[in-house]
C-alpha cells in the first residue's frame, strides 16, 4: 500500500514560537513534577489496596467455585440412580467398574474410587489411582462426615485433592462413600488466571503449607488474607509497596502549585499559536484514536515543518499496523491445516448460540470425531492424517449454513453449532455429513476403513448453562457412540429439556 500524497509542504516555523514557552516552562517543571508525583503516588496507595483486595476476592471465588463444582460433581456421584444397591448387594468388581468408568469421563481427576463404612477401597487401589496416604486419610473415624478437603503432595506431578462423600440408604444409613481426588493443577489454574503480573498468591492449609502459589515478592510488601470457607484454606495475596520520603512530598505539593501556572502559560500558548497548532494536533489526535480503535487511519497533513517527519513516520506507521492487525486477526482464529475457525473463535462465538438458546431457540452442539484417525496416522503418516483432517473440514464447510458454526478444537476433534434443528434434522444432517466426508476421501484418493462418530447435545435455556458443561455432554454422548459402534450419532437430551450439571 503507498502512502497518501500530501496536500502542501509545511513552510512555518514552530521552533520560534515556542522558544518563550519553553523558557518559562523549564524554571516551573523540575519543582512542579515533585508535587504532582505524590498525589500521584497516594492515589496509587489507595488504588492499590482497592485492588489487591478486589483481587484476592475474586481469586477467593474462583478457588471457592473450582472446589464447589468438584464437590457437587462428588455429590451427584454419590447420589447416582443405583448406587445404594450396587454398594449394599454388589461385588468388588462391578464396584470398581463403576469407579472406572467415573474416572475415563473425567480426564481432570486424578482417581476415583468407591469405598465401606470404615474407609476401605472397594477394588484395586493402584488401578484406581488411590495412594497410600489417601487410604490412610480414609479411615478416619470422620472421614466421611467431614467433608473437608485433604491436600497431598507425596508423589511429584501427582499433587491432588481429596473428597470424600458418604452414601446413604433411603433410611440414613451410611453405607460407605465416594472417593475423588482433583489434580492441584486445576487450583493452579485459578490463580494463574486471576493474579496480575508482579503480584504474587499462595493458597495455603491450616499448617501455613503451600497447596498452590504464582509469583513471588522480595522486600516490603501489601498483603491480603482471607480464609476459603468450608476448609482450613487460607489465600494470601501480596503486592509490592512502594515508598515516597519525606522530602519527595514537599517536592510533589510544590509542584501541583507550578503546574498550575504550567498550565496558565500554555493556555496562552495556545493562543497565540491559533488554529494552526491545533489542527496539527486534532489531526494527530484522531489519527491516533482512530488507530487505538481499529478504524480508518485520516492521513495527518502538517502545516508546521517540524511536523513533517512525524506526521510521515505515523502515517507509514499506521497504515503497517492496520495491515497487520488485519491478518493477526484472522490468524488468531482460524486453524491453520483445515482453514476453519479454531477453539478460541468457537469460545468466542459460543455466546451468541447461548442467547439464541435462552430465547427458545433449539441449538444442537455437536462434537464429531473420526474413526480409527490414530490407526491411519500410524499405518500412512501423519501427511495422509492431514489430508482426512481436510476431506472433514471440506464436507463441514459444505454442509454448515451461514447462521452455524463449524470449528476444529485439536487434533481430530471437532465441534458443531446448529441452529434451528430438532432431533430428526440433526440426525439428517450427520448422515449428509457422514455421505459427503466419504465422497471426500475418494475425491483425495483415500480408501479408508474410517468414518465420523457423533456426540450431540441441546444448550440448555438457562444462563448458567456454560461452554464447558456443554461440551462435557456432547463428549459423553460421543464416548456413548463410539463404545457402542462406531459410524454412529448419540444424542445426550432432547430439545427443550433442562440441562444440569
Amino acid at each position: 500500500m503507498t502512502q497518501p500524497a500530501l496536500r502542501h509542504r509545511p513552510s512555518a516555523s514552530l521552533q520560534h514560537q515556542l522558544v518563550w514557552l519553553l523558557l518559562s516552562v523549564v524554571g516551573m517543571f523540575g519543582a512542579g513534577i515533585g508535587l504532582s508525583l505524590w498525589f500521584s503516588l497516594e492515589s496509587s496507595r489507595e488504588d492499590q489496596q482497592r485492588f489487591i483486595q478486589h483481587e484476592a476476592e475474586q481469586t477467593r471465588t474462583g478457588v471457592m467455585r473450582q472446589l464447589e463444582y468438584y464437590r457437587k460433581l462428588l455429590d451427584n456421584s454419590a447420589h447416582a440412580p443405583g448406587l445404594v444397591d450396587l454398594m449394599r448387594n454388589g461385588t468388588i468388581e462391578p464396584k470398581q467398574q463403576w469407579a472406572r468408568s467415573r474416572q475415563l469421563l473425567l480426564p481432570e481427576i486424578l482417581g476415583v474410587a468407591l469405598v465401606d463404612s470404615r474407609g476401605n477401597v472397594l477394588g484395586d487401589a493402584g488401578a484406581l489411582r488411590i495412594g497410600l496416604a489417601c487410604r490412610q486419610d480414609m479411615k478416619r473415624t470422620d472421614a466421611l462426615t467431614d467433608g473437608r478437603p485433604r491436600v497431598h503432595r507425596e508423589i511429584t506431578g501427582a499433587e491432588h485433592v481429596d473428597l470424600l462423600a458418604p452414601v446413604r440408604d433411603a433410611r440414613g444409613d451410611l453405607l460407605g462413600g465416594v472417593f475423588l481426588s482433583v489434580r492441584l493443577t486445576q487450583f493452579q489454574r485459578v490463580l494463574d488466571d486471576s493474579i496480575q503480573p508482579g503480584h504474587a498468591a499462595v493458597l495455603v492449609d491450616a499448617r501455613e503449607k503451600t497447596i498452590v502459589s504464582r509469583g513471588e515478592i522480595s522486600g516490603h510488601v501489601r498483603e491480603i488474607r482471607l480464609p476459603v470457607a468450608d476448609t482450613d484454606w487460607t489465600l494470601i495475596v501480596q503486592t509490592p509497596v512502594q515508598w515516597l520520603t519525606r522530602s519527595g512530598w514537599r517536592q510533589v505539593m510544590a509542584g501541583l502549585l507550578t503546574l498550575g501556572a504550567v498550565l496558565g502559560v500554555l493556555i496562552v500558548a495556545m493562543v497565540r499559536l491559533r488554529h494552526t497548532m491545533l489542527r496539527d494536533i486534532v489531526s494527530t489526535v484522531d489519527a491516533l484514536t482512530a488507530l487505538a480503535h481499529d478504524e480508518p487511519v485520516p492521513t495527518i497533513v502538517p502545516h508546521y515543518v517540524e511536523f513533517e517527519a512525524v506526521a510521515a513516520d505515523i502515517n507509514m506507521i499506521a497504515l503497517h499496523l492496520q495491515e497487520q492487525r488485519a491478518r493477526l486477526a484472522h490468524l488468531s482464529l482460524t486453524d491453520p491445516l483445515t482453514g476453519l475457525p479454531n477453539r478460541r473463535a468457537f469460545e468466542t462465538r459460543f455466546p451468541l448460540a447461548q442467547g439464541l438458546a435462552e430465547r427458545q431457540h433449539a441449538v444442537a452442539l455437536v462434537m464429531l470425531d473420526i474413526d480409527h484417525f490414530k490407526g491411519v496416522n500410524d499405518r500412512y503418516g501423519h501427511g495422509v492424517g492431514d489430508q482426512v483432517l481436510l476431506a472433514l473440514a471440506q464436507s463441514l464447510k459444505a454442509l454448515t449454513r451461514r447462521a452455524d458454526l463449524a470449528a476444529r478444537l485439536a487434533g481430530d476433534e471437532f465441534a458443531v453449532l446448529l441452529s434451528g434443528l430438532d432431533a430428526a434434522g440433526v440426525n439428517a444432517w450427520y448422515q449428509r455429513l457422514s455421505d459427503h466426508f466419504r465422497s471426500e476421501l475418494n475425491a483425495f484418493g483415500l480408501e479408508l476403513d474410517t468414518g465420523l462418530s457423533a456426540g450431540q447435545t441441546w444448550l440448555g435455556s438457562a444462563a448458567s448453562d456454560t461452554l464447558n458443561a456443554a461440551l462435557a455432554r456432547a463428549d459423553r454422548a460421543l464416548y456413548r457412540a463410539e463404545s457402542a459402534r462406531a459410524g454412529q450419532l448419540a444424542q445426550d437430551t432432547a430439545p427443550g429439556e433442562d440441562v444440569t450439571e
